[in-house]
């Protein structure tokens, strides 16, 4: 089948793989100024309700082309039982984004937008706690970018609701790719060891510690202090009115903010779920 054919490319040339990658990840980060502005204007054009409906149905069209190209590839897939689970549980999860965390359906392109690195991370990495990890951290610089160039002095925060939608759609991808390379058991409890050695796993840790430093010592604050001459930087420049409220401007769903803390254990959490399902199964190749 050609994707199995184009995963197995990709695996056996990594540095190709790791420079498209980033490549990839550069090409979505860099034109988000553009691309709101484009949206914009087919909102202006189109209405707002118009382009969300159509957000939605594209949305939906996607999951159902990439769902039946999954279980095509699970016809060969040993471990169907599980990455058919995993992808159902995905799909869960990104329902549950979309009714709590998402502001208008526009925001749908979070999940095609990192379901490809999802796939060739997997791919390369062959470890989906190590893949998820990477999306994380492209998220977070995705994130970076946009809170510390593109809106530098608005009121705006560094935003853990979009990190969470680029991690279930890199985990879409995550599974997709197992769908297609061969996973096998292995039970042995080192498997759960060596996925906390990961580079990709050590680098999320170390970026948590580090934020729990900084945050301790009063140098990183959540929402910032113009009467404070100490600390370094803030993660937002707004604090969110209520659990859940709504910004007309941003779309008409009453949503859900996330702290920092509660981006950070929701993301780990979610990271730790995956790989606490697939712990008894390895990725071969």
């Amino acid at each position: 089948m050609i994707v199995s054919r184009l995963l197995s490319a990709f695996r056996s040339h990594p540095r190709w793989g790791w420079t498209a990658l980033i490549a990839y990840a550069a090409a979505v980060t860099f034109p988000h100024e553009q691309v709101q502005s484009a949206v914009n204007l087919l909102c202006i054009r189109f209405t707002f309700g118009g382009v969300f409906r159509a957000s939605a149905a594209i949305g939906l069209a996607e999951a159902a082309v990439v769902t039946a190209f999954l279980f095509r590839g699970l016809v060969r897939q040993p471990q169907r039982r599980i990455v058919a689970g995993l992808w159902v549980l995905t799909l869960a999860l990104i329902f549950g984004a979309w009714s709590t965390l998402t502001a208008n359906n526009i925001e749908l392109v979070h999940y095609p937008q990192y379901f490809p690195e999802g796939v060739a991370l997997t791919t390369l990495t062959l470890s989906p706690a190590e893949a998820l990890s990477w999306v994380v951290l492209l998220g977070g610089l995705d994130e970076g970018y946009q809170y510390w160039v593109l809106s530098m002095g608005r009121p705006t925060l560094f935003d853990f609701n979009d990190i969470y939608m680029d991690l279930l759609g890199g985990a879409a991808g995550v599974i997709f790719a197992m769908a297609f390379l061969r996973c096998a058991r292995d039970p042995s409890p080192r498997q759960w060891i060596a996925a906390l050695k990961r580079p990709g796993v050590i680098v999320i840790q170390s970026l948590t510690a580090l934020g729990l430093l900084l945050w301790a010592s009063g140098r990183m604050l959540i929402v910032e202090d113009k009467t404070n001459p100490h600390y370094w930087f803030a993660l937002g420049r707004f604090r969110a009115p209520t659990f859940w409220f709504q910004v007309l401007s941003n779309g008409p769903n009453k949503y859900h903010t996330l702290t920092p803390a509660e981006g950070m254990v929701l993301i780990l959490a979610t990271i730790a779920l995956y790989a606490t399902l697939s712990r008894k199964y390895v990725i071969t190749q």
